[in-house]
């Protein structure tokens, strides 16, 4: 939900702070990178303002809001621009009994009975009103428009102190009933904002930041008990061994299928595979109809940023095998618990050690280096920390690529990533990249090498100038040969330029229209909201730019680059229906999930295929996806590591319902 939440800020003429203003800081690896401001101006007028910056991008947010006696939000305006740096306009009133709001996508009103507005574009600290009312209704709970209703739960109580060794009691609240997972948030007794903390940035009261760490350990405690509970809860173990009968197999080797078959399962490993007729079923095995029904290889999530939050989706969405791009050391906490089983998850097969040069525009993890020489002391400490490959970044210096690259391969390891700034994609090669981390990477090589990519530009002179790449030129095809002859391979994630590129506000983002009819209500609101990252006038360049990018995806395919499909934090079964609607065939879109990425590292032996031996990581499929791929939605159960999985429960934990 976006419930007041969001993480945006502005400041504007006329929006001053006043002499009572309490300050926040924004927070990432322990440095200052934006920071939240609240102030009052009498009794019932407040005001918040929030900014902060990730790699040129990051809001900046101004919050006016007003409340009657009783502490009801009765207006709100909202100004400035969202994390994509697009104008932010919102509006909440309440006027002779009606409620009204207005964002970039709605303009509703209904009667008003004293329900909280959920906002598109807020800050951080404008839930402390929303504490202070639920605290005063009898029931602890509050209705929400546009739907829903919140309740709340004081969950633990602390003493900080600060920098002068002040000390503070702050509560830890836990918010729930609009489905999914509780949100935590951190406040003084007196319902006061104090902290909104995640690994990836954190908000905390000034002159508090070295508690980061310690309070996020104890809000760990109490985010963690869903995914255990949900893990117990649609984990299926069959000791005795597993038995999918009467089922069409894929056969991922070839692109092929035969029908009839009959697969069984013993432990976590495949134990035979065969025609129905010729295969008995042992006495004791759980038996699974696959009657009109797909069998195929698990999917594999070839860029994501793993944390616990995504696990339960994505196996839920069939992926069972994930290549990570880029994450902190939490990430090996993280695969030990999928390994245990207390929390969902696909298995972590892959890991990328993410180097960037320290700057205003570093990435958000990994390690950020100021020379060359601390640059290969992270190479080698990545290889021994188990890292299959090293993934640089937009800030990495040009000159420092090829000797990077050199001490990764003496290593064993790959080399992947984004084309450093000032540099093109085919300068990167020739320094040594064995891949290429997002399409737009490769546009960008058509733009020459004085680019500065590691802000916004690198989305939006693709998206307004994209357009002008003749996909048919003389130089795409020379260096799509180059690519073919140093076998470099891509991870498009085209998913995420679609979003960027087309989704408006007010229509179902594209990856949701096939289960738009199954989510809960904030979550199908939230995926109205739109992806587009500019002004609207430039609409109609970007989704030619995006057309384009379509057909140098199918062109690579054409000319035999290797494609691993990957999303970026999106919904893997989208990115392969957009493969499926470019033009490459099914049984080749199955196999960029399944059969490729365990081939590219040299895993075949444990994945890959449905074949005796190899490791139980499957997926039934209600109908056929090698006829029509959007039947990849339809997940009947998810096996991974011989343990079925129903994405029906996982779901209903999300307040979803499902195709059957």
């Amino acid at each position: 939900m976006k419930l007041l939440l969001s993480f945006i800020t502005l400041v504007i003429v006329n929006f001053c702070p006043a002499q009572d203003t309490t300050y926040y800081n924004a927070v990432r690896f322990g440095k200052p990178v934006g920071k939240q401001l609240t102030w009052k101006n009498g009794s019932n007028d407040f005001y918040y303002h929030y900014e902060y910056n990730d790699r040129g991008r990051g809001p900046s947010i101004n919050s006016h809001i007003t409340t009657n006696a009783k502490g009801n939000i009765i207006t709100q305006h909202i100004t400035g621009v969202d994390y994509y740096k697009t104008k932010v306009d919102e509006r909440f009133e309440v006027k002779k009994s009606k409620a009204s709001w207005k964002n970039k996508f709605e303009n509703e009103t209904v009667p008003y009975k004293g329900e909280v507005y959920s906002n598109i574009n807020g800050t951080p600290a404008e839930n402390e009103l929303i504490l202070k009312l639920l605290k005063q209704s009898p029931t602890k709970k509050i209705s929400i428009l546009p739907s829903g209703n919140l309740e709340f739960k004081v969950v633990k109580e602390v003493t900080v102190t600060d920098d002068n060794n002040s000390k503070l009691s702050i509560q830890l609240i836990g918010f729930s009933g609009l489905g999914g997972p509780p949100f935590y948030t951190w406040y003084d007794v007196n319902s006061n904002f104090f902290g909104s903390l995640s690994d990836w940035m954190s908000v905390i009261k000034k002159g508090f930041e070295k508690n980061i760490d310690e309070l996020l350990s104890v809000q760990k405690v109490f985010e963690k008990k869903f995914y255990t509970d949900l893990s117990a809860a649609a984990t299926e173990k069959y000791s005795n061994g597993i038995a999918i009968k009467n089922v069409t197999v894929f056969n991922a080797a070839e692109g092929s299928t035969f029908i009839n078959g009959t697969v069984l399962i013993k432990n976590n490993l495949i134990e035979k595979v065969g025609n129905s007729s010729f295969i008995k079923i042992p006495a004791g095995y759980k038996i699974v109809d696959g009657t009109n029904k797909f069998l195929m290889p698990g999917l594999w999530e070839m860029h994501g940023h793993f944390f616990m939050e995504a696990g339960p989706q994505m196996i839920a969405q069939g992926v069972t095998n994930l290549r990570d791009m880029g994450n902190g050391d939490e990430l090996w906490n993280l695969k030990k618990r999928i390994e245990e089983d207390s929390i969902l998850g696909p298995e972590i097969n892959v890991i990328s050690g993410f180097i960037d040069k320290a700057g205003e525009f570093a990435a958000p993890t990994g390690a950020l280096i100021n020379s060359l020489d601390e640059g290969l002391q992270w190479v080698q400490k990545y290889h021994d920390k188990g890292c299959q490959q090293i993934k640089l970044y937009s800030s990495i210096n040009p000159e420092w690529v090829k000797p990077l690259a050199d001490k990764a391969h003496s290593l064993g390891m790959r080399v992947c990533g984004h084309i450093p700034a000032f540099m093109t994609a085919s300068q990167a090669i020739d320094a040594g990249y064995n891949e290429v981390t997002h399409l737009n990477m490769l546009m960008l090589n058509f733009f020459g090498d004085t680019v500065d990519t590691r802000n916004m530009t690198r989305f939006k002179l693709v998206g307004k100038k994209g357009n002008t790449i003749d996909v048919n030129s003389d130089v795409v095809k020379s260096f799509i040969q180059k690519m073919n002859d140093k076998n470099i391979s891509v991870d498009p994630t085209i998913n995420i330029f679609e979003n960027m590129f087309t989704d408006m506000p007010g229509k179902i983002a594209k990856a949701f229209v096939p289960i738009a009819k199954y989510m809960a209500a904030n979550d199908k609101r939230n995926a109205m909201t739109g992806g587009f990252i500019d002004d609207e006038s430039y609409a109609k360049s970007y989704a030619h730019s995006y057309e384009v990018m379509k057909k140098l995806l199918k062109a690579l395919y054409d000319n035999g680059i290797t494609i691993l499909s990957g999303t970026d934090g999106g919904i893997l079964q989208h990115e392969l229906e957009i493969y499926s609607e470019i033009g490459i065939p099914n049984y080749d879109v199955l196999r960029m999930a399944t059969y490729f990425p365990a081939k590219q590292y040299n895993m075949l032996d444990k994945y890959g295929t449905i074949e005796a031996g190899k490791i139980a990581n499957l997926i039934l499929i209600d109908g056929d996806p090698k006829k029509n791929i959007k039947d990849i939605r339809n997940i009947y159960l998810t096996i991974k590591e011989g343990n079925i999985y129903s994405p029906k429960k996982i779901y209903q934990a999300y307040g979803w319902k499902y195709y059957y």
